[in-house]
């Protein structure tokens, strides 16, 4: 069998003359989530379902199935079954919290093959581990297998923003690691007047044991009774389908913006952790079926960077299902201490959208605001939901 070394190539027919093959990845550090990305000849991530990981096993057409048993990661992959749009698929290793490199066995298998991928990796927590590329692109073209072992320091985030190109507007998306760093303080934003105890910043809202029910643009300042701040809490997001359709995997995430409306972090499904560990979430719902929460976005208050202005809630339609097909979808926010509701909001009827931009929580002066927004947007991730949220965010 060929040992890879980092940087080589090699055309995939020195290993395996089939365009059926199997690639595994062995990863001991806990935790750790292996995912296969299908790129356009661009490098682009230009369709979210060849985005192939534990929350979405099938690529369309078979063409790429993911699976897993303990430490091992297997790729069942038809080439023969890629759009031809897809000319390189990407397998990545990425963890929430800890470094990569740091696992104790990071292996890639190709048939006839075998890499190890923690060779020059030093605290990056998302990684390239390795890659099979059609090259020249295009009808004629030959697949090739590439050993890569790339990361970036910045985790996740920066990783899909090189696939989205999400970064182009901020600065170049260049395949070098970075890590990036928090912007000085800036003005706090304009935001509704809050007002002190559980009363509201506007007159339509009404009360009902010391809960706060908010209708769409009504907004409630986050202080405990006699006016405390409120240190921790959670945002607790929840959906039904409708009666007799099929469940709906909607996803809950939370996009993080400075005060100049860029944004600096985002959580959601493949990043569950954000600001340093100051915004979790709870993990993926699948069927929207049950009682209570679906899922939950823990936020501590007092560990946020300084930089961060606004929480921006998002839920997106991860297969394409509108929310016509969804009821009692709801968006709340609790006090984590004493774990009494602070305010909600009820979106009720749904629409033709595959988005929804369901609330913002916003810095001002006198203490956090909460703000119900209930406004439709697109896209199967959240990575859709960043741009116009911009809008949002006063």
């Amino acid at each position: 069998m060929l040992t890879l070394s980092r940087g080589q190539k090699k055309p995939l027919a020195d290993f395996t003359p089939g365009t059926q093959l199997t690639v595994t990845v062995r990863a001991g550090l806990p935790g750790t989530d292996i995912a296969a990305f299908g790129l356009d000849a661009q490098g682009k991530l230009s369709d979210d379902r060849f985005m192939t990981f534990y929350n979405q096993p099938d690529a369309p057409d078979g063409a790429v199935r993911w699976s897993q048993q303990g430490d091992r990661t297997t790729f069942q992959i038809d080439l023969t079954r890629l759009p031809t749009t897809i000319t390189r698929l990407v397998f990545t290793a990425t963890h929430d919290d800890q470094a990569v490199g740091q696992s104790p066995t990071l292996i890639v298998e190709l048939p006839g093959a075998v890499f190890d991928a923690r060779d020059g990796l030093v605290n990056e927590r998302a990684v390239m581990l390795a890659d099979l590329y059609l090259h020249p692109p295009g009808p004629g073209g030959t697949w090739r297998v590439a050993a890569v072992s790339q990361g970036f320091d910045g985790g996740l985030r920066r990783l899909l923003e090189h696939f989205g190109g999400e970064a182009a507007e901020e600065g170049p998306a260049e395949m070098t690691p970075v890590e990036r760093v928090s912007a000085a303080p800036a003005a706090a934003p304009t935001s509704p007047a809050p007002v002190s105890g559980s009363s509201l910043a506007g007159p339509l809202a009404s009360t009902s044991g010391g809960k706060v029910s908010l209708q769409k643009g009504q907004s409630v300042s986050l202080v405990k009774k006699g006016g405390e701040p409120l240190t921790r809490i959670f945002l607790g997001l929840g959906w039904d389908p409708v009666r007799g359709g099929r469940n709906v995997d909607l996803d809950a995430s939370c996009i993080v913006y400075d005060a100049s409306g860029r944004d600096i972090d985002r959580v959601w499904f493949m990043g569950r952790s954000g600001q340093r560990g100051a915004v979790q979430h709870s993990g993926d719902n699948l069927t929207g079926h049950g009682q209570g929460d679906d899922e939950r976005i823990a936020v501590d208050l007092t560990k946020l960077s300084p930089d961060a202005a606004h929480l921006l809630l998002t839920i997106n339609s991860f297969q394409g299902q509108a929310f016509s097909q969804v009821r009692n979808a709801f968006c709340r926010v609790v006090d984590s201490v004493s774990g009494s509701e602070l305010a909600r909001y009820d979106l009720g009827e749904g629409g033709p959208h595959t988005g929804m931009f369901m609330a913002r929580v916003s810095r001002t002066p006198d203490g956090w605001v909460f703000t119900a927004l209930g406004l439709p947007g697109k896209g199967a991730t959240v990575r859709a939901m960043v741009k116009p949220g911009r809008d949002l965010l006063t």
